[in-house]
C-alpha cells in the first residue's frame, strides 16, 4: 500500500519531534509535523493523520510505560 509507505516515510522524519512535559511525552509538534510533511512534498490528508496517530500512540505508550525502566550506564 503506497499510503502506508508514504505515512512511514513521514514518520521516520518526524518521530523525533515530540511534545513533552515533566510527565513525559504527550504526543507530536503536529506544527512540525505538517512543516516537514510540506517539505517532503507530502499532501496531509484524513488517511495519513490516521496513521500518524496510531504511531504516536504506540510511541507514546512504549516511552511512557517503558522508557523509564531502562538501565542507563557508560561502561
Amino acid at each position: 500500500m503506497a499510503e502506508n509507505r508514504i505515512a512511514w516515510h513521514l514518520w521516520r522524519h518526524v518521530q523525533t519531534q515530540l511534545r513533552t512535559t515533566f510527565s513525559g511525552v504527550v504526543g507530536l509538534d503536529y506544527t512540525a509535523v505538517f512543516l516537514v510533511a510540506r517539505v517532503l512534498g507530502i499532501t496531509m490528508d484524513e488517511a495519513i493523520l490516521t496513521k500518524l496517530h496510531a504511531l504516536e500512540a504506540i510511541l507514546i505508550e512504549e516511552v511512557n510505560t517503558h522508557g523509564h525502566e531502562r538501565d542507563i550506564r557508560s561502561d
